[in-house]
This record gives structure tokens, C-alpha cells and sequence, in this order.
């Protein structure tokens, strides 16, 4: 993952090669313009919302290694398009999310200041001493929404076609349907 995206519609980007040993807290919340240019790159009617608080502490990895722990919890209100009558609908996204990234000690000037935490994350390459949060939080908002989005109550209406094609799951010489039955019997 690229911790810093050149043209990010929701740049936060934090310095960590200085981050205080008890960590940082952090709020942020997108603007107008930013909401909008999300928008447009996740496809969604419309972001009403998107915030979050996030925390930033080191750490250390499985093996002892020096990292950044990004720990975050989001809420973000989107509109969204329903793939089977197409009509917006509102969906509240409430995300949690938890990132290791991973550096060697001496980019932050030794091992002494880091919490020790073994983690069970899978580890990021942080391969400069920034992390755009707001990049974090904007794809772990879309990670979080369906990727089909149905409005509640809405289904697809069988055709009359369908209906004229017999159902073979109720035929008992369908191989699936002897299959579902040794199913019930173990």
C-alpha cells in the first residue's frame, strides 16, 4: 500500500520520523470539495460525511522490528446508486480499521521509544517517514461499502421467460438434487 498518493482527494499526511513515544490522536473530517472528488473516484451519488479518529503510536512487529501502528475508527454517510432499481439510497458506514507499517529502527532514531506490541497484523512497507491517513481513511470507507449495492426491499422480478423454465432443483433425478439429499443424511 502507498502510504502517500501524489493528487489524494483527502490528503492528511503525518510526519512520523518524530512521533511522540506515547503517540498522537488524531481527528479528521473531509470538506466539501473533498467529499465530492471521492465521489468521483469510488463512484458513489454522493458522501454527505466521511470522519474519523485516528491513532498513531509505535510499535513493534511479530519479530521485534520498529514500525507504526495506525489504528482508526471511521463514519461516513454515502448515498449509493441500487444495482436493481437504481434509485440512491443511504448507507452509514461505521468502519474500524488497524494497519502495522513497517521501517527499520534506525529511520526513527533507535529502538528505545517503542511500545512493545506483538502484532498479528499484516505489515505495510512504509518506505518514507509520512502516512496520508486521510488516504487510509478514504479506502477503508470504500473497502466497507458493498461493491453491488442493493436498497433494502429491493429484488429482481422474474422474467416470464423464467418462469416457463422448470425448476430442476425439484426433479428427482437432478444429480444436485440426489447430491442435496445425501447432505440431510450425514
Amino acid at each position: 500500500m502507498d502510504q502517500t498518493i501524489p493528487n489524494s482527494e483527502f490528503p492528511r499526511s503525518i510526519d512520523v520520523s518524530d512521533l511522540p513515544s506515547h503517540g498522537l490522536d488524531i481527528s479528521v473530517q473531509a470538506t466539501l470539495a473533498e467529499r465530492e472528488a471521492l465521489c468521483q473516484r469510488f463512484e458513489l451519488v454522493e458522501l454527505r460525511a466521511l470522519e474519523a479518529h485516528v491513532r498513531v503510536e509505535p510499535a513493534r512487529d511479530g519479530d521485534g522490528g520498529a514500525s507504526i501502528r495506525v489504528q482508526g475508527e471511521l463514519h461516513g454517510e454515502v448515498l449509493q446508486q441500487c444495482v436493481v432499481t437504481l434509485e440512491p439510497f443511504p448507507v452509514e458506514v461505521d468502519e474500524k480499521f488497524v494497519i502495522l507499517f513497517q521501517f527499520s529502527a534506525n529511520e526513527l532514531g533507535g529502538r528505545d521509544k517503542f511500545e512493545d506490541i506483538m502484532a498479528e497484523d499484516s505489515l505495510e512497507p512504509l518506505d518514507t517517514p509520512e502516512i496520508d491517513v486521510g488516504e487510509l481513511v478514504a479506502q477503508h470507507m470504500a473497502l466497507a461499502l458493498d461493491p453491488y449495492p442493493r436498497s433494502p426491499g429491493a429484488a429482481l422480478e422474474s422474467s416470464a421467460a423464467e418462469a416457463q423454465i422448470p425448476n430442476l432443483a425439484i426433479q428427482l433425478d437432478n444429480p444436485f438434487a440426489k447430491l442435496g439429499q445425501l447432505k440431510n443424511k450425514m
